[in-house]
């Protein structure tokens, strides 16, 4: 028979959804793996979504999105990120933040366009890239993982179509401060490039940061993708809510793909939405505060384990290496998912640079996180 996607075929299942399925079910498995947060969604975004439900939304949604929830983003967008946009004009609704980023690269980019990241990153960036035959160009970050901005801009061709940026940072948590975000902007400015800013980990910040989005500077609306989501937040993964933030230009593009392919996102769904970005969002406050206690936790572990570490400034999650003991990220995740129970992420699906790395998410219960040290001191005993 004739031979199927070649782009498709060379993407590997993904790691992280194995080790999902891996400790699904089994008592005796801790995930350190998933990047879900592990509280329960507000009520509002429940009750949001059963009310549309039992009035019958359950037909074709608007393609961009609600106007209810458009304009109820384009006030989030000017009270929390100083983005001054136009739901109208500016904002798409999407099926989670992954097919956010699927959007941004089908309308702006054309096979041959490069693209330039900081490495580690997010594993679907590197994929979507393949399928849409966008080359990523890695720039090696420093190491403390902020971006090495001389490489950078070594990095930049005529062929360079964008710079994407992910901060707070999956997976190493780290946070951009003003220097390197304003160094970015301004090679993003002086090579006529797209900025592509995936926020969605923007609340989750600690030692008092705040987060700064890229589109609220001066002239970068019109060269900035901003792409977000409800998941993280409201800890609601399982709704596939995202939202892009653009040009007109691109949205109307966006919208024109999300025809052809999606035709549009859950309509009942949007209206949980809605309701969660109504609410006072201080009920984020003492969640922060549990996940900045078990990022503390898990740093002091680490330490006193011996792994090289850095401490992460934002998300939750951490990328020690484990390098001090001999061994590669790939066979310290298989000896700790195999001998101890415990699931790690392999550092090596996040780049090229990261062979000797693991990533821990602390998005877990507290008893647990205590749970799987001891399980992975007594591993590291054993090396």
């Amino acid at each position: 028979m004739k031979e199927l996607s070649i782009k498709v075929a060379k993407a590997p299942r993904s790691k992280i959804r194995e080790l999902m399925d891996l400790a699904a079910g089994k008592k005796d498995i801790i995930s350190l793996g998933i990047g879900q947060p592990d509280f329960s969604t507000p009520d509002p975004a429940i009750e949001g979504n059963i009310k549309a439900l039992r009035d019958n939304i359950t037909c074709y949604a608007p393609t961009r999105g609600i106007p209810e929830l458009l304009q109820q983003i384009e006030t989030k967008l000017k009270r929390s990120n100083n983005i001054q946009s136009d739901w109208t004009e500016n904002i798409i609704i999407s099926n989670g933040g992954s097919q956010a980023l699927a959007l941004t690269f089908a309308t702006l980019f054309n096979p041959g366009d490069e693209l330039i990241l900081s490495s580690p990153n997010f594993i679907s960036y590197f994929y979507i890239s393949l399928f849409f035959g966008v080359k990523v160009i890695e720039i090696k970050r420093n190491d403390d993982f902020s971006t090495n901005i001389e490489s950078l801009e070594r990095a930049i061709t005529e062929k360079t179509k964008a710079i994407l940026i992910n901060s707070p940072n999956n997976p190493t948590g780290h946070v951009m401060n003003s220097e390197e975000l304003n160094r970015i902007i301004e090679l993003v400015k002086k090579n006529d490039l797209y900025l592509i800013s995936d926020e969605v980990y923007e609340n989750y910040l600690y030692d008092g940061i705040k987060h700064t989005s890229p589109a609220s500077f001066d002239g970068m609306l019109d060269r900035t993708v901003t792409i977000n989501a409800m998941s993280k937040l409201y800890s609601a993964t399982g709704f596939r809510l995202g939202y892009v933030v653009a040009k007109k230009e691109i949205i109307d593009l966006m919208e024109k793909y999300h025809q052809y392919t999606a035709a549009g996102t859950n309509h009942a769904a949007q209206y949980g939405f809605l309701e969660a970005l109504k609410m006072d969002q201080h009920f984020f406050d003492n969640i922060l505060e549990s996940f900045d206690k078990r990022r503390l936790f898990v740093y002091k572990r680490l330490k006193e384990l011996n792994f090289d570490v850095v401490k992460p400034k934002g998300a939750f999650y951490i990328m020690p290496s484990v390098s001090n003991f001999n061994i590669n990220g790939s066979e310290f995740a298989e000896k700790a998912m195999r001998e101890k129970g415990v699931a790690i992420v392999p550092g090596n699906i996040f780049g090229s640079f990261t062979e000797d790395r693991i990533r821990i998410s602390y998005a877990t219960e507290f008893s647990l996180l205590v749970e799987a040290f001891d399980r992975i001191e007594k591993l590291v005993l054993s090396l």
